[in-house]
């Protein structure tokens, strides 16, 4: 794909055109992008329904 520089560049580039706050990490050899605007409350509050819903999935299953 290119020097990380140039990846990473693109990668905030194509997230700036998306408008949003975007900022990259490289973990584990691995480029995230990540968007750090605020989360809505309406989605956040479903992520952690979903979430919760999972757990519970997970730990019925295991015991």
């Amino acid at each position: 794909m290119g020097d990380l520089k140039d990846v990473r560049r693109a990668a905030r580039e194509a997230g700036r055109r998306l408008g949003w706050k975007s900022t990259t990490r490289l973990v584990g050899g691995r480029l995230f992008v990540l968007d750090e605007r605020e989360v809505p409350g309406r989605i956040k509050q479903l992520a952690e329904d979903a979430t919760a819903k999972a757990i519970d999935r997970a730990w019925r299953d295991c015991h």
